[in-house]
């Protein structure tokens, strides 16, 4: 897939994802209105039965009786209706003709006489059903004295005193046993206010919460003269409602997954672009590498069938020491590509003793020494770790300080100036690889450490490798507990810097070698 196909891809993906985020936040404000709309309306509903229920208790409560409904009693007349009244509840009747019922409250005057239900309601009928108990009360009254009569809520001396009208004491279990009745469980407080002050409160009514909804309602909206009023407040009504949205979690989720899958989809395609790249430039190099060697044992085995040469001594031994050269060479090769593969798939069994880096290096120098002058170049070393001891294998050490040094001098287009340090680090011991070579961009720091990668360079292979000298560095060191740091910069050379930790406190005398 081309890059640029990449790109659209991605684009479309983004467009795709982002609108599908945008209709789900759309589902969930909507499903979250809808909640909230439906709270309100189960709180108003509830609040018009907690009134209605208030003023039918007290209608219940208190009946007012006229002159001829006491007359008719002084007489013997009894009132038999089918309704059921607590006797404990006091009543009292007036006489209201020109009141319909229906229409608004009487007052009571001071002639009134209030007395027990007892002394004029029979209970041989029960009913539960407060107003129709009450309607056929009235309706036998009416029969009975052919007077219409009205029931009214109180005394003229206590109509606009919530207390004496409904039982505060129990106020709070009655409005939450309501809002249960209508669905509704979150944690509410009340207050009830007349002229202008609260007159009760709930324990936490008067807190300000910035997102509590407050509703109110009137005791008595029937009475023009009467100000009670009921409020309600929900302090977690703004939470429970958008948790109670619950219905778009499922899409929610699948969003979600949609998003991640999109994204680790696009992850791939990106790195399999990246692993054909570095596939197509590993077997470019890998080819290079096996057809020099290839060529130079088939030219070294035509030289000995070829009777135009003379097979002295001499020429026999250099012709076997090239093709043995080139075929160690190629073992090599191999046997790297073979080591790398399975250091990846299992843990490498190490060797490991102690070892004096100091002298490691020490021992190394000659070697590196001899390739730098023959490029007419500089080596030096400062071995000034006072503790130089760690619990390593001393070949794959050996070879992670050969492959540094390798690359400095590989990749360097002047004469190479190469310098190693030792020195001391808490309880680690730092070793510095420093070269004047062509630096890394910064793009490539993080990525010469993988396998098979190389900075791009097109199809050139003026540079032998793999490019796996550097992830067999990383591997080797990370497996002895140690890390590899690199700072570059292009045309400015490179530094790698080895961190292993020290085994045993060991005071050395500082060597600084030049070569």
């Amino acid at each position: 897939m081309r890059k640029q196909q990449i790109i659209i891809l991605g684009v479309v993906f983004g467009i795709s994802l982002l609108g599908l985020i945008i209709l789900q936040a759309s589902y969930f404000q909507t499903a979250y209105e809808v909640k909230k709309e439906q709270f309100f309306y189960s709180v108003n509903r509830a609040m018009d039965d907690m009134v209605d229920y208030i003023r039918k208790q007290e209608e219940a409560g208190r009946l007012v009786e006229n002159k001829n409904l006491l007359s008719a009693k002084e007489k013997g007349m009894e009132i038999d209706a089918p309704m059921y009244i607590d006797p404990k509840r006091q009543v009292a009747l007036k006489n209201d003709p020109e009141l319909m019922l229906g229409k608004m409250l009487c007052l009571v005057d001071d002639e009134a006489e209030v007395k027990d239900v007892s002394e004029f309601v029979g209970s041989k009928f029960k009913e539960d059903n407060l107003a129709t108990s009450i309607t056929k009360l009235q309706q036998a009254m009416k029969e009975r004295t052919g007077e219409n009569y009205k029931f009214v809520p109180e005394s003229k001396e206590d109509k606009h005193l919530i207390e004496g009208r409904v039982d505060l004491n129990n106020l709070y279990g009655f409005i939450g046993n309501s809002l249960k009745d209508a669905g509704i469980r979150s944690r509410f407080e009340f207050g009830i206010k007349e002229n202008g002050k609260f007159i009760l409160t709930s324990k936490n009514f008067l807190n300000h919460v910035a997102d509590d909804i407050t509703l109110n309602r009137k005791i008595f909206p029937g009475e023009a003269g009467n100000s009670a009023v009921l409020y309600l407040k929900f302090p977690d009504a703004s939470t429970d409602t958008a948790g109670s949205a619950w219905m778009v979690l499922p899409g929610l989720l699948i969003t979600i997954a949609i998003v991640f899958c999109a994204v680790f989809c696009l992850i791939v395609i990106v790195r399999q672009k990246k692993l054909s790249v570095i596939k197509n430039d590993f077997i470019n190099n890998m080819t290079h590498e096996f057809k020099t060697p290839i060529a130079t044992i088939s030219l070294a085995s035509q030289m000995l069938k070829d009777g135009a040469v003379t097979n002295t001594p001499e020429t026999i031994d250099r012709v076997a020491t090239i093709i043995r050269d080139e075929s160690k060479r190629l073992t090599f090769q191999v046997e790297r590509v073979l080591q790398t593969a399975l250091f990846s798939e299992t843990r490498m069994k190490l060797k490991l003793k102690n070892i004096n880096m100091n002298q490691l290096i020490e021992d190394l120098l000659p070697k590196f020494s001899l390739r730098v002058e023959d490029k007419g170049g500089k080596f030096s070393a400062y071995l000034e770790a006072d503790q130089d001891e760690v619990l390593a294998d001393e070949v794959h050490v050996t070879n992670v300080i050969s492959n540094l040094v390798d690359n400095a001098i590989k990749y360097c287009v002047k004469p190479p100036e190469i310098t190693i340090y030792t020195r001391n680090k808490d309880k680690e011991i730092v070793i510095s690889v420093i070269d004047n070579g062509i630096g890394i961009a910064k793009k490539d720091q993080k990525l010469i450490f993988e396998r098979f990668y190389r900075v791009s360079t097109g199809n050139l292979h003026d540079v032998k490798g793999f490019g796996l000298g550097l992830s067999y560095v990383k591997k080797i060191v990370e497996a002895h507990g140690g890390r590899i740091d690199v700072e570059s910069s292009l045309e400015k050379g490179s530094c790698f810097d080895i961190v292993l930790p020290l085994t045993v406190k060991k005071q050395k005398i500082k060597r600084t070698l030049f070569f």
